[in-house]
């Protein structure tokens, strides 16, 4: 598995939760930014990169914020520098206050075959807290623009735990994306992250997060609604019908190889991972001074590489898959048994999985796991 990670950090906002890398306004940067980006694929020099590409994925951000012709440019920097596989899923992320039927089209035209929208909710309440600029209505048309010019692999994005708002809202924004059919759903806890105006709210006691027992109904109630009518839960925030994985993401979770381009991207090539510079003008003034814009790497030694391959493939319904010595650590260990009886994991024919419940404590239960397999039992 090998993608290309695009970040395209143009937003006509800054949501306050937001702790990406955007810039707001600066449209007159868009084409420098983006014959940047192609000249970054086109010197890459990256480990293993032996093409061609299983995925492209353009991220922000907001790319649909940015013309289709700047993008197909990178496009094709990365088929001639790689190769592009004939059936790549090649991911657009799009806000609903971006796109009409013209700018869709336009993706379409120049290869994109999977969008992700990001609509956060369909109650406008929640959305109004979130910071959005768009209403719910505008969400829903959106939608129906990406299945009129005939995307027939479209996700969206939901948000719960939003305070001030009643249950009723996530209600509403669950099962309206259900009665839209897409062929993926993700849904994702609303998180505090540090240098974001949500941050600052909250650090002067302007913002209080809602509870843990709140977080956990929203789950348990997206869970059963969406497995019940087919949707398979193949990661802890993800859920999609047959055969309609995100390729791209799934290699992120599964140890695959990606390349990152353009202004804070990552890129990891199977055992070394490094960025890019934050700063966009920084990016931009070395890619077109013919240097590299990587501001760091890290080398993954081979306790952290098996440290980090059991806690992203524990957090997918594949689980991880054990040796017979691995398996014989684990059952040998009272913790273990423990987390086994209170019903946060399942072992068996050499693979462990989390149950549902143990979803909820994904990331606990990663670092648990991953302590017993490299210190034993106890």
């Amino acid at each position: 598995m090998f993608g290309l990670y695009i970040h395209v950090p143009f937003c006509p906002q800054r949501c306050p939760y937001c702790a990406f890398v955007t810039v707001v306004g600066h449209e007159e940067w868009h084409e420098r930014y983006c014959k940047a980006v192609e000249a970054e694929v086109a010197m890459a020099s990256f480990a293993n990169a032996d093409g061609p590409l299983d995925s492209v994925f353009f991220g922000g951000g907001t790319p649909s914020h940015v013309a289709a012709e700047n993008l197909e440019t990178i496009l094709e920097a990365a088929a001639k520098r790689f190769g592009v596989r004939a059936d790549a899923e090649i991911t657009l992320e799009a806000n609903p206050d971006a796109v009409d039927v013209s700018r869709f089209s336009q993706m379409k035209s120049i290869g994109v075959n999977r969008l992700s929208i990001g609509a956060q909710s369909f109650a406008d309440g929640s959305l109004k807290m979130l910071g959005r600029l768009h209403s719910g209505d505008e969400a829903l048309s959106a939608y129906d623009n990406a299945r009129r010019v005939g995307f027939d692999n479209v996700s969206i994005d939901l948000i719960f735990g939003v305070p001030g708002v009643p249950d009723s809202d996530w209600e509403q924004s669950i099962r309206t994306a259900i009665a839209l059919d897409p062929e993926h759903i993700s849904t994702y806890g609303l998180t505090v992250e540090e240098g974001t105006a949500l941050y600052e709210k909250q650090r002067r006691g302007r913002w209080q997060s809602v509870t843990e027992k709140t977080d956990c109904w929203a789950t348990e109630h997206a869970v059963a609604l969406l497995e019940s009518i087919g949707y398979q839960r193949y990661e802890v925030s993800n859920f999609a019908k047959k055969g309609f994985f995100s390729r791209h993401n799934w290699g992120y979770w599964r140890g695959g190889r990606y390349m990152g381009v353009g202004v804070s991207s990552h890129s990891f090539d199977g055992r070394k991972r490094y960025w890019n510079v934050r700063n966009i003008k920084d990016y931009m003034e070395s890619i077109e001074a013919g240097v590299s814009a990587v501001e760091g790497s890290e080398q993954i030694d081979n306790a952290t590489y098996r440290q980090e391959r059991v806690w992203l493939e524990l957090r997918t319904a594949k689980g991880i898959t054990l040796s017979t010595e691995q398996t014989e650590r684990l059952t040998k260990s009272e913790r273990f048994r423990d987390m086994q009886d209170a019903g946060f994991l399942t072992l068996g024919n050499g693979s462990l999985s989390l149950t549902t419940r143990g979803f909820l404590v994904a990331d606990s239960m990663g670092v648990e796991v991953s302590d017993l397999l490299e210190t034993g039992p106890r």
